[in-house]
């Protein structure tokens, strides 16, 4: 059976919802970047013939059907119905009634599940599907997805390969298929011998998950033993790390800190192949968290005798002096800030302007940085990313910087899946970046922005997982409020939990300027206002004669300063009062005003700025330079 056959059985009619599908050939334990964002299915031809040539490939579909957003996503927030109840590594020989499907995902290991009845009001019952795979997670019918998204969760496609490599390669297998057996979620729930009275009274008091010790007598040095085996055969992960995580936590480590360290130790002992790396992947990823959040209940308990949380005013200085900055007095380093405006306001070409100065270790704004790899996750404006970097480059007059890292690839950061995807594409970055820029919260969010637990556990999603796991500084890039253009869009969660937030307006009635404030800044004083204007950068023509460019913003005076002249802005109005000159033609006319020759390209740099804001020179591009009609 092909698999669009298998989706139409599946999911039934999809009267303005859809379902989702992916297909990539990597390790599913080690995916290429973006593998697991795939695609909505709505049952189009050109989506049945996607999915139906790549055979070769691991082939998944979400057990449940969305409602159609303005940009289609795989998330809970968007759950219309549950489609399918699926059960992964089952036991045929258990079943407790009829199943729509079995497959046989790897030799000996099989998938099944039960089409639901789209007419069947329980499942679209979204507290009561929680209810339902919770039970049978902690029955070990299905593997409970760390991230809450279980209603939504992938199951595997009948027609594609494993590639997994424990799997080998394995066909994927389909021993029965009846597209006819559809079931109310009750009945459905009972072929795998589930009650629904059963799962509602569980829910009602669920036990606690323990981490448990299967060898409580070992001490540090053995643990420490076991985990660094040369003999990969021997070596154990489950207890050392546990012992480990433990002992880290209870002489005060916070978990984050904990995590950081053996995450570090794991990658050290990261076995190079074959069976030994599944172990170690096994163990590397949410059951490492797992552990390491399990052993709060080792972590000391506060009592009188701790460290006072009373300052002195002297030891109040030394920590306000101790902060660390990217940008000095503006962007601290290791926080998670935000920069926010309306549309138009060129919010993403100012935050693209801080992230190429911290990757050169230029001045910002006038203000020291501390040089660094920056990554920007371009989920707006992917396509034009590069055009944007290329310009800024030749308006610097700088080669391209080796150092800069950009994400285009589609990531619900709100989603395990896709946090996951980003966190390890980071981890193989050569270097940690020192920034990470989110552009923009709307098209990393599946959540609601007016729901303050939304945008909390968001916000604590990337707190934890990006800036306390690489110690770097994360901004996110968001819209105003649509009311109030001076705060940022949605929940006032929002400004409690950042470190600091940067607010763009544009001038009214000024086309290409726009003005920087600091609205919140918890480790310094707020500075005055600052200005940028944005240059129109030419870099050539395509194929159809069309000029191909992009604006770059750069920091200039403030309104008060604006009218003010200099020598080198009447130096360059006469020399091209006789027609057009190239830049490097304007470098020589005017290099005998300073007898510094850096202050002279300054001066000369500041005028060409300065007048092509005011609009008293134009660019006919290759750093060729005419006045405008009007000053003719």
């Amino acid at each position: 059976m092909n698999n669009s056959d298998f989706l139409l059985a599946a999911y039934g009619k999809l009267q303005n919802n859809y379902g989702w599908t992916a297909s990539f050939a990597s390790d599913p334990n080690d995916p290429a970047a973006g593998a697991w964002a795939g695609q909505q299915w709505t049952a189009k031809p050109l989506q049945a013939a996607f999915i139906n040539s790549r055979a070769e490939n691991n082939n998944f579909y979400s057990v449940g059907v969305m409602n159609t957003p303005d940009v289609p996503k795989r998330a809970k927030s968007l759950f219309k119905r549950l489609a399918v109840l699926l059960a992964d590594d089952a036991d045929p020989g258990s079943l407790m009634g009829p199943t729509s499907y079995i497959l046989e995902t790897s030799a000996g290991n099989y998938q099944i599940g039960v089409f639901l009845d789209p007419d069947d009001p329980d499942t679209a019952n979204g507290p009561l599907i929680d209810i339902v795979l919770s039970y049978m997670a902690s029955r070990g019918i299905i593997n409970a997805d760390a991230s809450g998204n279980n209603p939504v969760r992938y199951g595997r496609l009948p027609n594609g390969c494993n590639t997994k490599k424990t799997a080998s390669g394995f066909v994927s297998k389909l021993h029965h298929f009846d597209g006819q057996l559809v079931y109310s979620l009750e009945d459905a729930a009972a072929s795998f011998g589930i009650d629904l009275a059963d799962a509602r009274e569980w829910a009602k008091n669920p036990p606690l998950q323990e981490v448990k010790f299967t060898n409580p007598k070992m001490d540090g040095v053995e643990a420490f033993k076991q985990l660094i085996n040369p003999d990969l055969a021997e070596r154990s992960y489950h207890d050392p790390l546990l012992k480990i995580s433990a002992a880290m936590v209870s002489r005060g480590m916070d978990k984050d800190g904990a995590l950081s360290m053996i995450r570090a130790l794991m990658l050290a002992i990261k076995p190079d192949e074959g069976p030994e790396l599944s172990r170690w992947e096994a163990r590397f990823g949410h059951d490492l968290q797992r552990m390491v959040k399990g052993a709060d209940k080792f972590a000391p308990e506060a009592g009188p005798d701790d460290e006072s949380v009373v300052l002195t005013l002297d030891e109040l200085e030394a920590r306000t002096l101790n902060v660390n900055w990217l940008v000095k007095g503006l962007i601290p380093r290791d926080a998670l800030g935000m920069v926010f405006g309306g549309s138009g306001t060129y919010k993403s070409f100012i935050s693209l302007d801080l992230a190429l100065h911290v990757a050169h270790g230029l001045d910002w704004t006038g203000r020291r940085t501390e040089a660094g790899a920056v990554l920007i996750v371009a989920a707006e404006g992917g396509a034009g990313i590069f055009r944007r970097v290329q310009a800024w480059h030749r308006h610097h007059g700088l080669e391209r910087a080796k150092n800069v890292f950009v994400c285009i690839t589609p990531l619900i950061l709100s989603e395990e899946h896709s946090m996951e995807v980003l966190r390890n594409s980071i981890s193989k970055m050569p270097v940690s970046p020192a920034l990470v820029i989110i552009d923009t919260l709307a098209q990393t969010f599946a959540g609601v922005e007016n729901d303050s637990s939304d945008i909390s556990a968001y916000l604590r999603s990337i707190n934890s997982e990006l800036r306390a796991e690489f110690n770097t500084s994360v901004i996110i890039v968001h819209h105003s409020g649509h009311t109030v253009s001076e705060r940022p869009r949605g929940s006032s969660a929002l400004i409690g939990n950042l470190d600091y937030i940067l607010g763009v307006f544009r001038p009214e009635g000024d086309e290409r300027t726009a003005r920087l404030s600091v609205i919140k800044q918890k480790d310094s004083d707020k500075i005055d206002d600052l200005y940028f204007d944005m240059r129109h950068i030419v870099l050539g023509v395509d194929e159809d004669d069309e000029e191909i460019s992009s604006l770059v913003a750069e920091c200039g005076k403030g309104p008060s300063e604006l009218g003010r002249t200099s020598k080198y802005d009447g130096a360059v109005i006469r020399a091209l009062s006789d027609g057009p000159k190239s830049e490097d033609d304007l470098r020589k006319m005017t290099a005998e005003l300073s007898h510094n020759p850096t202050t002279a390209r300054k001066g000369l740099r500041e005028a060409i700025n300065k007048l092509e804001a005011a609009r008293q020179i134009r660019s006919l591009g290759g750093s060729v330079w005419a006045l405008s009609p009007h000053t003719i």
